[in-house]
């Protein structure tokens, strides 16, 4: 890496004079002392001081508190005990630290605060684990609504985190150092934990690690601070430590690598928010955001170029730059291996997420993820449970057709069960066996949702008793089948029972079967794959040289997730001998807990021998990465602090990508039109459908996702408001092809979304629409003009006639070169005739304008006259 001279910028101004906002503060705690064990309370009112539990005079320096951490039965684990009932009653609230954490609490469960009680029930706090969230609940772990940073924090630096609910918009609000980082929906307050008698800094109502680390400052107000407030006392207790943040923005710098850029517009990596860019080169044009660039790429085939950018690392209004080499890729060919997309869902216990989602990979780098559609799903799903759960995506070769199969499962809001026997109970044991499935060939646009059950055979009947088939994933064998054609080779966790009732004891197994298209009519069910005499679920399989690995979750003998290989051609088959490779796969992402990862994902790099593999923290973390560059020898730990994935991204399937999918994908991804009126265009009277279809315009342009510029894409139009019968303007209404075109919402009778609601109904809830205006032009009236010429008394007199054709009675206006008549009524069937006398004895050839009209509608009628002498 080629490095410049650190160049600071202007210091901001000084951050002591930022005021702090007192308005609603009911609570401030300054940990300033030198000594003793009572926080008094700065704020006025009737709220007491704070006690230091377990602490000791040497913990205090003078700036802060030491929180020493440890288990939290061992009596030398400082914490502070707040006072009881702090927001009892109250609706919004905010809650802000000033903290440095210590490197452990990154991967250890831990509550930073906490208002509730020594109950797993209801609780509202905070944590700094893994990506930093604050979080309510009445409902224990599985209930809980978090507002999750994308971001981990680094340990040994100062920051400012703050929590607010605002009961009167319904939200719970993440910021970190003044800056918002996640915002969720809840009708959850404050209010909402009844029990407010154990309230803390540093404790948990859980068995997990006391808090270890340093505060400085903890503020508690009873009403939403706006966004500027927050920042306000960001700043205000920034300046307490001010010294510090030159060496935490280096440490930053430190970390930013040099920079590959293989596309034409892209986002830099931004470090959690905390680096920007800027170019001195025409080649590379950095957007106002700091983190948009658009490059000038070299030519297909030819050599790379190579570059810099500067980076600014600014960590609290302290900021150091240097200069970072980058290098320009050519632009990739149509079929080069470019690009991965992956498919998931999300957890969400406040809300209905359980749908399917689309990400791509930043460029060709499979650790920077964005998501597609604004972050919303793509697919949604109305049959059988309206749930989906741990979809998979997968490819099959002969038919170039892409499936997504997934778990047909509503947690949140779905059927619970009966009373003795709920929740995973039920689901398990008399859960769905039916898969959804949608296909595509372009991973854009998705078909209708279809279900099979694998529970059956293609004429019905039942192959075996299993309980809800959950987690499925495929893998393609080619010659599968006796006349040399491939095939899938499907698996999925299912309880296995001997009764029709499904009772009894039991386990989950991995189980398999066959099909080429995820059909009931291809379907055969083969049997057991997995049988550790233990629940077993969630495997996954990547092939190489020869050998297929698979990663299956043990969930009960203690190895968690754990990887073994065969040799075995037919590795589905009960033959296949399987080595065992590692165990407690990914165990490090959830502090050590074995149980406390799932959802392994799969996949290689382009062209590499590296391979990825992403287990899913639960209940809500989603997934953290591992890597190796040898299967056979285990994965480890990917620590990157420019690796980024939208939080709560969870069990799902990763395919690669051709430049040209990857491009096709890109320019779908659209957030509007660039012009949603399209103009007019004109049919002729008693035109189809299809011909008013035709003369509207097939595309409109659109603006891409991610600062990506636009593109054209189709648009489908809806006319049937058109009544070419009728002559006028009609306005009609088209959809645009892109990823938000998908069905991905749906609303049953009443617009109740229920998951027993009737008559559910697919829609698209980010479809991006335009509007055209469709011109029908009046009918013809059926008129026929024909005209004459005589001689009278030495002159020429021209006779027009006219003939109604029609069905109605029509008025005419008729024009020659020598005079004009109006006719009134001319009835359907009949004719009338005028003369024009031309006082001359010879006349030029010439023509007849009729105006004919009927009530509002009017028509031009014209015809010609032969010249004529009468001399």
């Amino acid at each position: 890496m080629v490095l410049g001279a650190l160049a600071p910028l202007a210091a901001a101004p000084a951050m002591s004079a930022t005021p702090v906002p007192t308005a609603g503060l009911l609570a401030e705690y300054l940990f300033d002392e030198t000594a003793g064990s009572s926080v008094p309370n700065s704020a006025t009112g009737p709220v007491g001081a704070a006690t230091v539990m377990n602490g000791t005079d040497s913990l205090w320096t003078g700036s802060s508190f030491v929180f020493t951490g440890g288990a939290k039965t061992s009596p030398t684990a400082s914490w502070v005990r707040l006072p009881d009932n702090l927001l009892s009653g109250k609706t919004s609230a905010t809650v802000t630290i000033e903290t440095k954490l210590d490197a452990s609490m990154k991967n250890n469960w831990n509550f930073l605060w906490n208002i509730g009680s020594d109950s797993t029930t209801q609780y509202y706090f905070a944590s700094v684990r893994d990506n930093p969230r604050t979080t309510i609940t009445t409902g224990g772990g599985g209930g809980e609504v978090n507002a999750r940073s994308g971001t981990a924090l680094s340990s040994d630096r100062w920051y400012s985190l703050t929590s607010v609910i605002d009961g009167a918009a319904g939200t719970i609000t993440f910021y970190v150092d003044g800056e918002q980082v996640a915002r969720t929906a809840t009708a959850l307050t404050p209010a909402s934990i009844t029990n407010q008698t154990l309230n803390a800094i540093g404790r948990a109502p859980y068995p997990d690690p006391m808090y270890k680390g340093e505060v400085s400052t903890f503020r508690v107000y009873d009403r939403a601070l706006t966004a500027a407030e927050v920042g306000d006392v960001s700043d205000a207790d920034a300046a307490l430590h001010a010294s510090s943040f030159q060496q935490a923005a280096q440490t930053v710098l430190d970390g930013v690598g040099a920079v590959t850029i293989d596309e034409a517009a892209t986002t830099l990596p931004g470090y959690g928010g905390r680096v920007t860019w800027t170019s001195a080169d025409p080649a590379l044009e950095v957007a106002e955001d700091g983190l948009t660039v658009s490059a000038t790429q070299p030519a297909t085939g030819s050599a790379p170029v190579t570059t810099a950018l500067t980076a600014t690392a600014t960590v609290r209004g302290t900021s150091v730059s240097k200069s970072v080499p980058v290098t320009i890729e050519p632009v990739p060919g149509e079929d080069d291996a470019f690009g991965y997309a992956m498919v998931h869902f999300i957890e969400d216990s406040a809300g209905y997420a359980e749908k399917i989602y689309l990400d791509v990979s930043r460029g060709d780098d499979p650790e920077h993820w964005d998501p597609l559609n604004g972050g919303k799903p793509i697919l949604a799903s109305q049959l059988g449970t309206t749930g989906i759960r741990d979809p998979y995506l997968t490819y099959n070769p002969e038919t170039g057709t892409y499936y997504i199969i997934a778990t047909d499962l509503r947690v949140f809001g779905g059927d619970r069960g009966v009373t003795g026997c709920t929740e995973w109970c039920y689901w398990s044991s008399q859960g769905s066996t039916k898969l959804n499935v949608w296909e595509s060939k372009d991973l854009v646009t998705w078909s209708d949702l279809r279900q099979f059950d694998v529970a059956q055979s293609p004429a019905g009947t039942e192959v075996a008793e299993l309980g809800m088939a959950w987690a499925p994933e495929a893998t393609w064998v080619p010659g599968y089948n006796e006349d040399g054609s491939g095939a899938f080779v499907v698996y999925w966790a299912s309880n296995v029972y001997t009764n029709a009732g499904h009772t009894g004891s039991t386990y989950s197994r991995i189980l398999w079967g066959a099909t080429t298209d995820f059909t009931q009519d291809t379907y055969e069910y083969g049997g057991v794959f997995i049988d550790a005499g233990g629940n077993t679920i969630d495997t996954t399989i990547i092939q190489n040289d020869g050998k297929t690995y698979r990663i299956t979750k043990d969930n009960s003998a203690g190895k968690g997730i754990y990887m073994e290989s065969t040799p075995a051609a037919d590795w589905w088959a009960p033959t296949a001998t399987w080595t065992q490779i590692q165990t407690r796969i990914g165990a490090v992402w959830s502090g050590g807990n074995a149980g406390g990862v799932e959802g392994p994902a799969v996949f290689q790099r382009h062209g590499e021998d590296k391979w990825y593999l992403y287990v899913d923290v639960i209940p809500s973390t989603g997934y953290r990465p591992m890597e190796t560059a040898d299967l056979d020898a285990g994965w480890t730990q990917l620590v990157s602090s420019s690796f980024s994935m939208a939080p709560s991204t969870k069990h799902g399937g990763i395919v690669p990508l051709t430049f040209g999918q990857y491009e096709t994908i890109r320019e779908a991804d659209a957030t509007g039109a660039v012009v949603s009126q399209l103009g007019s265009i004109e049919v002729a009277a008693g035109a189809s459908a299809d011909a008013v279809r035709e003369a509207l315009p097939d595309e409109a342009e659109v603006a891409l996702a991610y600062g990506r510029g636009t593109a054209s894409q189709p648009v489908t139009w809806d006319v049937t408001e058109v009544d070419t019968d009728v002559a006028g303007t009609y306005e009609v209404t088209g959809v645009v092809q892109t990823i938000g075109a998908n069905l991905n919402q749906w609303v049953g009778a009443g617009g109740s979304t229920a998951y027993n609601a009737a008559d559910r109904t697919l829609f698209s809830s980010t479809a991006i629409t335009v509007t055209a205006d469709v011109v029908v032009a009046a009918a013809p009236l059926p008129v026929t003009v024909t005209t004459a010429t005589r001689c009278v008394a030495g002159k020429v007199v021209l006779t027009v006639t006219t003939a109604n054709d029609g069905g109605a009675p029509v008025a005419l206006a008729i024009t020659t070169p020598y005079g004009s008549k109006t006719v009134a009524a001319v009835q359907p069937g009949k004719s009338t005739s005028a003369a024009f006398t031309t006082r001359l004895a010879a006349i030029p050839t010439g023509s007849v304008a009729v105006t004919v009209s009927a009530g509002s509608t009017s028509a031009e009628k014209s015809a010609t006259f032969a010249a004529a002498s009468c001399g």
